[in-house]
């Protein structure tokens, strides 16, 4: 189930996790959570009164002398009763456990398909200030939160079993009822007692164990660098702390839930002797019969053991939820990136593009300033400048990554921040410099820039990136696996099957940063025709160091410092001996100076 949309399209999330259940997990099946819940107290409640009734009026037979033909006539009749009113409790527990087997993997399919749309719908900011880890955690948490719907239903009918039971146990002999009783309320008022104390460190506890999570799967993902610099002990160093941290936090949340269940249960044991010396004292003078001792020890246990699974059972709950809570308010953060109302797709006629005046803030530091630049539809033109300039900034801005600070981006006349975004990046092919890569099959990677393209157009984008060879070099040549982020293709490999993803989606907007940068000479000079072919008649723009790549482009822009401070050709801005030409002759190996 997909998340409530606002009137602007974007996705929205309620402010609070238990409306969030009912919304995505709750209310598509609540007839059949609500006819599970009602059959599984019915269930439980009947199925635990009626067992020390069953073994009350079994030992009556016995105590009633029953023989010869009375037996038959009543004996049978009685155990009967017992067994079948057993199958029927059999059969109840079945069908209740098929149909929670039918609900429980919904919900947690609704829950996790929201909540991974829901992160997938937020800017770059919110990634950048996380750990995938992490993320993966906290939905995990919040998937399980929604489990405890079982532990609360449990919990109602568990209440059901102590009071009608108490009640029995009354109309038998008052004192031991005022033991239950009295044993009840003790184990109540103190749960409450406990629950903040448990909650917050159940809290600090998750928080941890989601931190130390998140930084194990960082480590891990960088194992290459990890070996490139023996840096396992430097890994283990940096990691324990937080794993010292975690253990404390693990051991108190843990020392506190123990101590939450502990004293009621020595409770439990001491007022088990009191209630044996009660019914002796009674059986001495003669106020009670075996089969109502026998029930009333069989009562005792039902009820002090459901007490206990009340008591084992709020500790985890607050736990689970606890986890649930923390989780869900560091995920539910306001997109900062959102369809402006009535957005309407964009509408590609030319592909020119313009920047207007525009300006970008990253904390307190501007890396653009009033920046204005015209590239005409079709026109290839390559960004230029050191480190810092503002080069990737300015394309992350045109991708609609970040807004800007202030001023307009126009393609085709229209502001990209009145169009939906989705239509914005579907008329762009993006090659970055260190391409994404999903621990899927080649094929499922090239496609990406296309689901739904064919055998032939696969291989022939995969062609024109030079990428054809190395993959049917391989063992499932486009069935292959490449492995964690393509860990098992090199860096040109990946690059590759990155141009031949772009290849495939031909949007009408080009954009290459250091897309040429993981190649040898050899293969770039493969693939640089093919880039003619893809830029023909495209909007392009190229980010390179390397400036020879960068030759035959219709124009060069040079930023310095957010600015746009030189335009022209290679030849023209060579002959005008500014900045450029300085870059030029600074390069070594075809590279730029930082």
């Amino acid at each position: 189930m997909k998340a409530k949309k606002t009137s602007t399209g974007n996705e929205i999330l309620p402010k609070s996790l238990w409306k969030f259940y009912f919304k995505y997990a709750a209310k598509p099946m609540r007839w059949l959570l609500v006819t599970w819940a009602l059959l599984f107290i019915v269930w439980d409640i009947a199925n635990s009164t009626w067992w020390p009734m069953s073994q009350q009026k079994i030992v009556a037979l016995f105590e009633n002398g029953i023989g010869g033909d009375g037996f038959f006539e009543h004996g049978l009749i009685t155990i009967g009763i017992i067994i079948s009113l057993f199958l029927v409790f059999d059969l109840m527990n079945t069908v209740h456990e098929q149909m929670a087997a039918h609900w429980k993997p919904r919900a947690k399919k609704n829950i996790s398909e929201t909540l991974t749309n829901y992160v997938h719908s937020q800017s770059i900011t919110f990634y950048n200030n996380r750990i995938p880890g992490k993320i993966n955690s906290q939905i995990n948490y919040i998937t399980s939160g929604f489990e405890t719907v079982f532990d609360f239903t449990a919990i109602i009918s568990t209440m059901g079993v102590i009071l009608l039971n108490m009640g029995l146990v009354l109309s038998i002999n008052k004192y031991v009822a005022f033991v239950l009783l009295g044993s009840f309320i003790f184990r109540i008022v103190y749960s409450v007692a406990m629950m903040k104390p448990v909650t917050k460190a159940s809290q600090t506890a998750s928080e941890s164990s989601s931190h130390l999570s998140g930084h194990i799967v960082d480590s891990i993902s960088g194992f290459s660098i990890v070996k490139l610099f023996n840096g396992a002990k430097h890994e283990d160093n940096y990691l324990e702390p937080l794993r010292i941290k975690n253990l404390k936090d693990q051991i108190k949340s843990s020392f506190l839930q123990r101590i939450m269940w502990i004293i009621p249960m020595f409770l439990w044991d001491i007022l088990f002797g009191a209630v044996l010396v009660l019914m002796l004292v009674l059986y001495m003078r003669g106020n009670i019969k075996v089969s109502e001792i026998v029930f009333t020890l069989s009562v005792y246990q039902i009820v002090q053991g459901n007490i206990g699974y009340i008591a084992r059972t709020i500790p985890r709950l607050v736990d689970t939820i606890g986890s649930a809570l923390h989780s869900y308010s560091e995920l539910n953060q306001p997109i900062d990136i959102v369809d402006a109302p009535n957005a309407q797709p964009l509408v590609l006629s030319h592909g020119k593009i313009e920047f207007k005046n525009v300006s970008f803030k990253y904390k307190r530091k501007y890396v653009l300033r009033d920046l204005n630049l015209t590239i005409k539809a079709g026109e290839r033109v390559g960004l230029v400048g050191t480190s810092g300039a503002g080069k990737t900034t300015l394309v992350n801005l045109l991708m609609r990554f970040y807004d800007p600070t202030h001023g307009q981006i126009l393609i085709d006349g229209q502001d990209i921040k009145n169009v939906t975004q989705n239509s914005l990046r579907n008329a762009i092919s993006f090659i970055p410099q260190d391409p994404t890569m999903f621990n899927r099959t080649l094929r499922e990677n090239i496609a990406y820039g296309k689901p739904d393209a064919t055998n032939t157009e696969i291989h022939n984008a995969a062609r024109k990136a030079a990428a054809d060879d190395f993959i049917n070099a391989a063992e499932k040549k486009y069935e292959s696996m490449v492995g964690d982020r393509g860990i098992k293709l090199s860096g040109g490999q990946r690059q590759r099957v990155a141009i031949a993803r772009a290849f495939l989606k031909n949007a009408p907007l080009l954009i290459l940063d250091e897309a040429t940068s993981a190649l040898d000479s050899e293969t770039e000079v493969a693939i640089q025709n093919s880039f003619e072919k893809l830029a023909k008649g495209h909007t392009t723009i190229a980010i390179a160091h390397r400036l020879s790549t960068l030759r035959n482009m219709d124009r060069i822009i040079v930023l310095d410092k957010g600015h746009v401070i030189e335009s022209g050709t290679h030849q023209s801005l060579l002959r005008k001996k500014g900045h450029y030409a300085n870059l030029w002759k600074m390069q070594s190996g075809g590279f730029l100076q930082e």
